[in-house]
């Protein structure tokens, strides 16, 4: 019964074998041999690199409204010639929303010849009193001045998902200014500044995008700096241009990430009002995706399938090929000395 049962299974067979005495080794054979091993190997190895690495992918799609309906910005501005007690950083949106010393969270430090000599934290809208404008010490304010002080701002605001702007100035102590100076000194605040970092999102997200995607356009004003260079007795002020795309980030585990990429042009005009810093932004309606993914298993045993298989039956060919060459030039050979 057990017998009948494995004649019938040999019978199925495709891989027959030959008796090994009916087989015989060859130079060309070993040769053929040893060079199908060596590609296999170096295909392995090939293959085996795309399997480990992480590729990327990209796609582009209508906003989804991904984030939330508002966008935190990360500022990092030194101003070098501006003192702190008077600089003001406000939001405005087409929504019609004007916003003095904005939600978020700041941090004022007071510079004088390059070093740090005081720091005040501003959240929300503390330090204000109840007519919307921060407690001044005019003596400081002269003093600040006349020691060319500057400030750097630094930390994140929050502003509405819309278009807008958010700009740097003294308009919230406009009336105070021209209490302290003559009209002609108040045009011309030196509003010099050196960009040293914006961007929009996350801070954390943004630190792990870049390590991790290292693509994407995310910071490109940092290190930026502008000279204010007024003529006539006017002031300077500064634009720029900001058109930002949201972004999502997806790890190769999965983990999701939304901040937004942004472009900037800028100019400065003259002014015949008090300076300012302006960043004008507007938001794309398209949202591009950067995928991180790894080859899988299957795909990789599949390739390594392919590989064994395709080598070993063009070898076989080649093999086959050069065999029957050399029988036939032995049988001429053999021909031609017996006639």
């Amino acid at each position: 019964m057990i017998g009948g049962v494995q004649s019938r299974l040999r019978k199925l067979d495709i891989y027959r074998k030959l008796p090994a005495d009916l087989t015989e080794p060859t130079t060309a054979g070993a040769l053929i041999s040893v060079i199908s091993t060596i590609v296999i190997v170096v295909l392995f190895i090939t293959e085996l690199q795309a399997y480990i690495e992480v590729d990327n992918s990209s796609e582009m799609f209508v906003d989804i409204n991904r984030g939330g309906e508002q966008i935190r910005v990360n500022l990092d501005i030194e101003f070098h010639k501006f003192p702190c007690d008077i600089l003001s950083l406000d939001v405005q949106d087409i929504m019609g929303s004007h916003v003095v010393n904005v939600e978020g969270r700041l941090i004022k430090k007071r510079i004088k010849n390059g070093q740090i000599i005081s720091e005040e934290v501003h959240s929300n809208h503390e330090g204000h009193d109840h007519h919307g404008q921060q407690s001044i010490d005019f003596v400081r304010i002269e003093q600040a001045f006349k020691e060319k002080e500057g400030c750097q701002i630094a930390g994140y605001i929050i502003v509405n998902k819309v278009p807008g702007n958010f700009h740097v100035s003294a308009h919230a102590f406009g009336g105070i200014l021209h209490q302290v100076f003559q009209r002609s000194q108040i045009h011309t605040l030196d509003l010099s500044h050196t960009i040293n970092h914006i961007s929009f999102g996350e801070e954390d997200d943004l630190i792990k995008i870049k390590k991790q995607f290292q693509k994407g356009v995310l910071n490109p004003l940092d290190n930026t700096k502008k000279i204010a260079q007024p003529q006539g007795g006017t002031g300077m002020m500064f634009q720029y241009y900001i058109s930002v795309v949201p972004t999502t980030y997806i790890d190769v585990q999965g983990n999701e990430y939304y901040v937004h990429q942004f472009t900037a042009n800028s100019n400065e005009v003259q002014t015949d009002h008090l300076p300012a810093v302006y960043f004008r932004y507007d938001l794309s309606p398209v949202t591009v995706k950067f995928l991180q993914y790894r080859e899988s298993f299957l795909h990789f045993l599949v390739q390594i399938c392919a590989i064994l298989g395709g080598v070993f039956t063009i070898a076989s060919i080649v093999d086959g090929m050069i065999h029957k060459s050399v029988v036939a030039l032995l049988k001429k050979y053999e021909m031609g000395k017996l006639s």
